[in-house]
């Protein structure tokens, strides 16, 4: 017989960012899941699945980060291959920027539907998706759905699609799913709708391309709870029915069938119910007529009936086919044959129970128990000759006289008295139980349950064979009592932890279910093979308790604890289904105070600890390792974002919607969901949830005033008042164990699931119907804490650039730690550097010039550095006039200032970290360190320090130190120029040289400076794109819509210093080149200082200009290797939207091209 080829199917799930989790996640599952066997140990899979996206990672709406199989483009090359497209929805908001655009993702669409071949293929919109094929144009006259939300924005859309391109409208109804029919190019378009109806129409795909019986097969074991109505249909109304012809492919041959019979001839109807086959003993010839055999009941002997039985076998029987002869209608026959009187239908019925010979009452007690005492009631039955139909007497009675010695047990020829079967199987169901009885004790030294007796044994049982049974008895009840004692322990240790008491707790409601369980069904045992097969459902539970009691023990932290048990339900996930149950219900109730502790800490609930000292806004010592190990780290950082953001609001807006005691609408509570259904409800719950915030922040950032709202379901009870607790709210697992309310005694959720578990002890594993387990935290809480960190940092972002003006505080230190305003550059570069300015150094016998006066740094006859006062009064007024006469000066530009003072406390400072050695050079007032003493300060107000950090703050300070440097340089060439002109009269030999050394300098240097300014206005205003979207997302109240967070906001604060710093040579790496920088600009200096004092000029000049060309053509040797590596490392993501290739590195080249244009230095 020759083996079917079965053909796989070639599905493309397209992802883009944004992408909802459940809508690609789903068909992903049901169809890695549909085999052609049916098999799901081996299956033959029916479809070959693949990630399509434009990026290497998308991060969906939850958001989960997804890792693509494949790129678009490559999708592209081999398109012809795909036989099914699956474009999942999301937001609105997504996916109309997924069509506004048109980007790979939706050129991919419009290559697939214009994609022509000679076969059938598929392309399925999930949810939201049907929005995407509506703007192709493609769902033109024909039908379709969507989320039942969005069915009068998917009909414009049609409309609009069909104004454009023409055709009919398209009709869109309400359903799980529509098959919209073939396109003129041969795709069928299949439309579901809202987040689990992409099961359904996965289900319905599978059943398109394999077979009704597949896809009946995966919805019935795997998909029950989401199958659709014909489907429901056929699982559940048209079988109890008892239409066996509802069955799907009723008729088809079957796998078991014999090979003869699947090898007929050519022409033989596989299909029909009926398959004769030849020379068959099953099947007779309807030509041949036949007789019973005649059977002679007159001999006493019953082996002569089975004898004439023989010698007829062979005979044909007298029988024919035919109709029977002149019946009469039944309702007229009133008599027999014989004379006899029937009854007939006329005849009125008789109640039998009311006849009195049913209740007379039964004298004496039925004795017959064979045929022939039916018949002779003085027949006495004989001796069964076989032991095991003889009764226990028999077999008590073989082992007391030695008759079965040859059993090889030694102890059979000296066997133990049998006890009274009552007694023994009372104190074994006591045993079970873990408790003492008149057989058994239990000893605390071994831990274990001994008999008291040396031997015992039951009639009927063998003394192996009881000792055998008893042992596991035994077990059953060590680990029953091993499980009481870890609950006693541990309520009565003094580390008990959350978790512990919860775990404990657990287990405690496991045996009450057990003995529950156990308890009515003992009564009705009457053997021990009926007690061992009663406890056999519940030993497995019971081995796995025991593990984890004796792992628990080990473990001393809640993390520890509630990751092993989530490793535990992880193991049951394709095994048992009852204990999986068990263990997925005794982990929610054990994790129910750390998801307390969450919703605490993130203002989901409200709570009546104080913040201790260690909580205070901005402080991230936080350990990622304090999570249980089913955490993410991802998850994590969401947590620790969102808990900082919360206690920002609470510290320095109490008021605030969020971060008052009684938020405005009430939170779905934190907790495991084990099912598609469950899952799907808490994200509906969340997302109204987000919708009911986002209105009440709308108000509230409007008005000011909290805004209360009818939605109260799912607020958590508060109490009125109680002990106040200290917490670490940084600390994700510390969590309140002084409350022993906090835990039923007896959960009757986990108590009636046990019950449950255990009478379905025997079910097959659950399959499908719940995802994995892996991907259960994520499902189960990511929802709800993405959306509460989104909220949360949309606050937190209000908070900074509405009511602090951050803005406004970067735009100050850009201006006066960056040099970026020209006056205020210009007013301290004359008050430093400006000779013709009188000196603010104090004379004796000279009264100081009155008006601006100067530092005079190069032409200076006085000691270096200048005297604090002298400072004081040299830079007196140059920061305040340079901020007042500019806009950020202006009231309108938000920042509060008090009593006059400058923004930031910004002022002049002296440095008063510098190292001996960094002293030493400040004191030679024509070095380039002359001035490195004097820094500009500024200390950023609360809250703003959780982005202005201290560590941005010295890169401010590296940055400015190397701008002064710049300004004296520039200034001290620009004033060459003239020293120059006239020291050099009369000497000609040398006029060549120094006007060479001149020009060059003031090339290099102001060429170097240049480049390090445009470079910090390049990066800065792709920085203030950044801020402009961040600003405008403030304004935008949209469910589900994308919020930076406040360590995003940081670090792109950082990342833009850190590529200002690369771009100005002040990286650890660059360290080097920045050295030969400074040579160079040391030996500029100098040549100055030769020019203006005329001393020693011919000696001197011609070895600094040696010198000067030399160093120059090193530092353009140096930047040219190094212009194509990239100089900053970091999260290159933050600036990919608003900054050009060229500004995304450190513009090296561009140094190097102005420079050295036409290769003069490479020479």
């Amino acid at each position: 017989m020759t083996a079917t080829i079965q053909r796989v199917y070639h599905v493309a799930i397209l992802l883009f960012p944004g992408a909802d989790l459940l809508d690609f996640t789903g068909p992903h599952g049901v169809l890695s899941h549909v085999s052609y066997n049916n098999n799901p140990v081996s299956p033959d899979h029916v479809f070959k699945i693949t990630f399509i996206a434009a990026h290497e990672e998308i991060t969906a709406s939850d958001p989960v980060t997804i890792k693509r199989h494949m790129s678009i483009a490559d999708a592209r090359k081999e398109l012809e291959n795909f036989d099914v497209l699956i474009v999942p929805g999301g937001p609105l908001p997504i996916v109309q920027g997924v069509i506004d655009a048109n980007g790979p993702e939706y050129q991919f669409i419009k290559s697939y539907i214009n994609e022509s071949k000679n076969e059938e293929r598929v392309l399925m919109s999930i949810c939201s998706g049907a929005f995407i094929l509506a703007s192709t144009g493609i769902l033109a006259g024909k039908t379709a759905t969507t989320h039942s939300l969005a069915l009068d924005g998917l009909k414009r859309v049609c409309h609009e699609a069909t104004k454009k391109i023409g055709g009919a409208e398209t009709k869109i109804m309400k359903a799980r799913y529509i098959d919209g029919g073939l396109t003129k190019s041969g795709v069928r378009i299949i439309t579901t709708g809202g987040i689990s109806c992409g099961f359904d129409g996965s289900l319905y795909l599978a059943s398109l391309k394999t077979s009704e019986s597949a896809s009946n097969f995966a919805a019935m074991n795997n998909y029950a709870a989401g199958c659709s109505t014909e489907q429901m249909e056929i699982m559940e109304g048209r079988f109890e029915s008892g239409d066996a012809f509802a069955i799907p492919d009723l008729y088809k041959k079957s796998s078991l069938t014999d090979l003869e019979v699947q090898e007929l001839a050519p022409g033989v109807d596989l299909m029909s119910p009926f398959i004769p086959k030849p020379d068959s003993l099953l099947f007779f010839d309807p030509d041949v007529s036949f007789e019973l055999p005649s059977l002679d009941f007159s001999s006493d002997d019953p082996l002569q009936i089975f004898k004439s039985l023989g010698a007829q076998q062979n005979d044909a029987l007298p029988f024919s086919y035919g109709p029977l002869e002149n019946l009469e209608p039944l309702d007229q026959v009133s008599t027999s044959s014989d004379g006899e009187e029937r009854w007939t239908l006329d005849d009125p019925l008789e109640d039998l129970w009311s006849s009195q010979e049913i209740r007379k009452p039964v004298v004496g007690q039925n004795k017959i128990k064979s045929w022939e005492r039916f018949h002779d009631r003085s027949f006495k039955e004989p001796w069964v000759p076989y032991m095991s139909e003889a009764g226990p007497r028999v077999f008590d009675a073989a082992i007391e006289s030695g008759l079965i010695a040859d059993l090889g047990e030694a102890s059979l020829h000296q066997p133990a008295p049998a006890i009274r079967s009552d007694a023994v199987l009372s104190s074994l169901l006591q045993l079970a139980l873990g408790r003492e009885s008149l057989l058994f004790r239990y000893d605390e030294k071994t831990t274990s349950f001994r008999p008291l007796l040396d031997e015992i044994r039951v009639s009927g049982y063998t003394n192996e064979c009881f000792r055998s049974a008893s042992t596991g008895f035994t077990r059953y009840g060590n680990q029953l009592r091993q499980a009481k004692a870890y609950v006693c322990a541990t309520r009565g240790s003094k580390n008990i932890t959350a978790a512990g008491v919860g775990l404990a707790d657990g287990i405690e409601t496991i045996i009450t279910a057990l003995e529950t369980h156990l308890s009515p069904r003992l009564t009705s045992t009457q053997t021990v093979l009926q007690l061992q097969a009663l406890l056999d459902p519940s030993r497995l539970l019971l081995d796995r308790l025991s593990a984890v009691t004796g792992k628990a023990k080990e473990l001393g932290n809640d993390e520890d604890l509630l990751s092993m048990l989530f490793c535990s339900m992880q193991e049951f996930e394709y095994s048992s289904h009852m204990l999986q149950t068990v263990f997925e219900q005794l982990l929610a109730h054990a994790s129910r105070p750390w998801l307390e502790s969450l919703e605490f800490l993130l203002g989901l609930k409200v709570s009546n600890m104080s913040i201790s000292a260690k909580a205070q806004a901005g402080n991230d010592d936080v350990q990622s390792s304090k999570v249980p190990d089913f955490i993410h780290s991802e998850f994590a950082e969401t947590v620790l974002e969102a808990e900082q953001s919360l206690k920002l609001l609470q510290a320095h807006e109490p008021n605030h919607l969020l971060a008052s005691s009684h938020p405005s609408a009430g939170p779905p509570s934190l907790q495991w969901q084990f099912s598609w259904s469950d899952i799907e409800n808490m994200q509906v719950q969340a997302q109204k949830y987000e919708f009911d915030i986002l209105q009440a922040l709308r108000e509230f950032n409007t008005s000011g005033v909290p805004i209360s709202t009818n939605s109260t379901d799912g607020m958590p009870h508060q109490p009125e008042s109680g002990p106040e607790v200290q917490l670490d709210p940084f600390s994700l697992c510390q969590i309140d164990s002084d409350h022993p309310n906090a835990f039923e005694p007896i959960p009757s959720a986990l108590f009636t699931i046990v019950l449950q578990a255990l009478d379905n002890s025997h079910q097959s594993p659950i399959g499908l119907t719940r995802p994995s387990t892996s991907l259960l935290p994520t499902l189960s809480f990511q929802p709800l804490l993405a959306i509460q960190s989104r909220l949360l940092s949309h606050s937190i972002l209000h908070l900074f650039f509405r009511t602090h003006s951050l803005r406004s505080h970067l735009r100050l230190l850009h201006s006066y730690l960056l040099f970026a305003n020209g006056p205020f550059l210009v007013r301290l570069s004359h008050a430093l550097f400006d000779p013709l300015l009188p000196s603010a150094a104090y004379q004796k016998r000279r009264v100081r010039a009155s008006g601006k006066v100067g530092l005079q740094l190069g032409t200076r006859d006085t000691a270096w550095p200048p005297a604090s006062s002298e400072l004081r009064i040299a830079l007196m007024g140059i920061l305040t006039e340079s901020y007042r006469s500019s806009p950020e000066g202006k009231v309108r530009d938000g920042i509060r200032r008090h009593h006059g003072d400058m923004p930031g406390d910004l002022s002049f400072a002296i440095r008063n970290d510098m190292a001996d050695t960094e002293l030493e050079k400040c004191m030679n007032k024509d070095g380039l360190e002359a001035l490195d003493f004097l820094k500009v300060q500024y200390r950023p107000p609360k809250p703003l320090d959780v982005v202005i950090t201290e560590n941005v703050l010295e890169k401010y300070d590296r940055l400015s130190r190397l701008l002064l440097r710049g300004a004296r340089v520039i200034f001290v060439v620009k004033e060459m120029m003239l020293h120059s002109r006239e020291s050099m009269r009369g000497k000609k030999e040398f006029v060549g040289v120094v006007q060479s050394f001149k020009l060059e300098a003031r090339h290099f240097v102001t060429t170097v400076f240049g480049h390090f300014g445009s470079c910090i206005e390049d990066l800065w205003a792709a920085f203030g794109k950044r801020l402009d979207g961040i600003e405008a997302s403030i304004e935008c109240y949209d469910v589900g819509r994308r919020v930076e967070g406040v360590h995003r906001l940081r670090d792109l604060h950082e990342e833009v210093l850190d590529r200002i710093l690369a771009a100005c040579l002040l990286r650890k790496r660059q360290e080097l080149v920045m050295r030969l920088l400074e040579e160079i600009l040391g030996l500029v200096l100098e040549f100055a200082r030769r020019v203006r004092d005329a001393a020693d000029m011919e000696e001197r000049v011609r070895g600094l200009f040696e010198g000067f060309r030399k160093k120059v053509r090193v530092f353009v040797t140096v930047c040219r290797g190094s212009q194509d590596q990239k100089s900053v490392a970091g999260r290159s993501d933050l600036f990919d939207g608003g900054m050009r290739g060229e500004e995304r590195g450190n513009g090296i080249w561009r140094l190097v091209s102005a420079l050295d244009m036409n290769g003069w230095y490479m020479r």
